[in-house]
Parts: C-alpha cells; structure tokens; sequence
C-alpha cells in the first residue's frame, strides 16, 4: 500500500513523539496533558494546577477537558484529556521555556491529522468503502464466535484468564496490521476501503485457526501461539491507520 506524500513540515511533525488521541465515530481529537507538559518545557504537575484552574473559573468546560488516570511505577495518577476546543483555550495560560515552540508543534499536529481525518471522510462516501464496511461486519461476527468459543475451550482447559482472549486475539489481529498512531477507541471508523478488506482476511484467519485449533484438540497455548504465526503469514508490511 503506497505511502501518502507528506509536506516538509507534516514530516517534522510526524516524527516527533506527540501522540493524539481519536475517540469514537465521531472522531474528536484530545491531547493528553503530559503531552502538553512535554512539548511545553514544564512539569505535568504544574500543568495540572493550571488546568483545575482553568477548569475552576470557567474558562474550560468539562466537556473540553477529561480527567484520566495512568499506571507508573504501580501507582496511579492523573492526567486531563483536553480535546481542540480545549487545548486552544489552555494554550496561551500553560507558559514553560519551550512554550512557543510547544504550541507550534501541537496546532501542527492537530491540523495534519486533522486533514487526514478529512481524506478518510470523503473516502467513506465511496461505494467501494461500504462494501468493505458491510463485508467487515460479517467477518468481524464471526471472529467474535470463534473467540467466545475458544474462551470457554481454554477455560475447560484450566486457563484462570479465559476472558482475556476476546481483547487479546482482537490486539493481535489490530497489531498484525496496522501501526495505531495515533490512538483511536474506533479504529475501525478510520480504515480505508483496502485496510478493511485486509483486515477482514486477517479477522477470518484468525477465526479458522481458532476453530481448527479447537477441533483438533490442541492445548488452547498452543492454538493461541498459531493464531499469531497465521497473522504474520498473511500479513505484509503494517500500515497506519491514517496515511497508511
């Protein structure tokens, strides 16, 4: 699958380690705030004391700005999720020594993906990308009865984390794929016609190695490790989920 051409500035952008956030069908873009606090120059906690403040007096809403938690070290902490709207309000009261140059670099992000978002848009309205939607339904149903199966196989099998597969085989075939960058919650929803047609022979030889896996009696490791071999043999060179 050829590579979309990028501008100059869009590669200067596209190498660097900001990581926007895709949420749902509607495809709201949010930066989390250590991203801010990151490409600012200043500590997450001082971003955050200004966020409550900003939140605080109304200069943002609560449907601008999320708050989130994170795992490190084993201790869990907080962190917003501001979405455009938000981020462009907060911008000018977050200071730091790279201030300037932190704004520059996320307005720049926001736009680029914000554009690809666009092409993808249009791309939806093809007769060609409702075929692969419609088609994806019955693969994706299918998959989902394969792994419901093999859940309650490797459960009878002694696994104490059967529930797990449905998140762990979907992962596996996501990964097998496609680079996710940046994060989505409806991965889906920002797939290409071709994208989806692949990701439709992965999700059905996902479920044919489950089922054969199955009846054959093999341990439910064994047909776990199969799957993963399947998907790196049918799958090229991965792709991202947006200009890929």
């Amino acid at each position: 699958m050829k590579a979309l051409a990028k501008t100059g500035a869009e590669n200067q952008t596209a190498d660097s380690s900001i990581h926007l956030i895709i949420h749902g069908s509607s495809n709201q873009l949010c930066v989390d705030s250590r991203d801010i606090a990151k490409e600012f120059g200043r500590q997450h906690k001082n971003v955050l004391q200004t966020l409550d403040d900003l939140l605080a007096d109304g200069t943002l809403s609560r449907l601008e700005s999320k708050p989130r938690n994170y795992q490190k070290l084993g201790r869990e902490y907080r962190c917003f999720e501001l979405n455009e709207a938000g981020f462009l309000k907060a911008m000018p009261f977050i200071g730091g020594r790279k201030s300037r140059e932190g704004q520059k670099r996320l307005v720049d992000e926001f736009l680029r993906v914000r554009r690809q978002l666009d092409r993808q848009a249009k791309e939806r309205e093809s007769l060609a990308y409702q075929v692969a939607r419609l088609s994806g339904k019955d693969s994706r149903g299918i998959l989902a009865d394969a792994i419901q199966q093999f859940a309650d196989y490797a459960r009878s099998q002694g696994s104490q984390n059967a529930e797990r597969y449905f998140a762990n085989i979907t992962r596996t075939v996501y990964k097998a794929l496609l680079i996710i960058e940046p994060q989505a919650t409806e991965i889906r929803e920002l797939l290409t016609a071709v994208q989806l047609k692949t990701l439709e022979l992965a999700e059905l030889t996902a479920a044919q190695t489950l089922t054969e896996g199955m009846e054959n009696q093999q341990p439910y490791k064994a047909i776990y490790q199969a799957v993963k071999a399947a998907l790196d043999g049918i799958v090229g060179a991965r792709v991202k989920i947006l200009g890929g």
